[in-house]
């Protein structure tokens, strides 16, 4: 997870659609900061599906269907959004 130009670890279970990191390490941090579970942040911090996968030993498939409907999707080009997708 990528909050704040720092890649944080999950800690912890899923918990149904849910899960915690730990930000102990990210100065400033505060409720409403942007999270990335998978892309990039404009310094240059990549998370993909592969990352994810190699991480809990199953393929990049399962993490992109196991990703819950709650969670929007925010597509970019070029750096910029052009479209947001929430299906809640």
């Amino acid at each position: 997870v990528i909050v704040n130009g720092k890649i944080v670890p999950v800690v912890g279970r899923i918990c149904m659609d849910q899960c915690m990191i730990d930000v102990t390490d990210v100065p400033g941090v505060k409720i409403g900061d942007e999270v990335i579970l998978i892309g990039k942040d404009n310094i240059g911090n990549v998370i993909t599906a592969d990352d994810i996968a190699e991480s809990i030993g199953t393929v990049n498939y399962e993490v992109i269907c196991d990703i819950s409907k709650r969670i929007p999707r925010i597509y970019t080009k070029n750096g910029k959004i052009f479209s947001v997708r929430n299906y809640v």
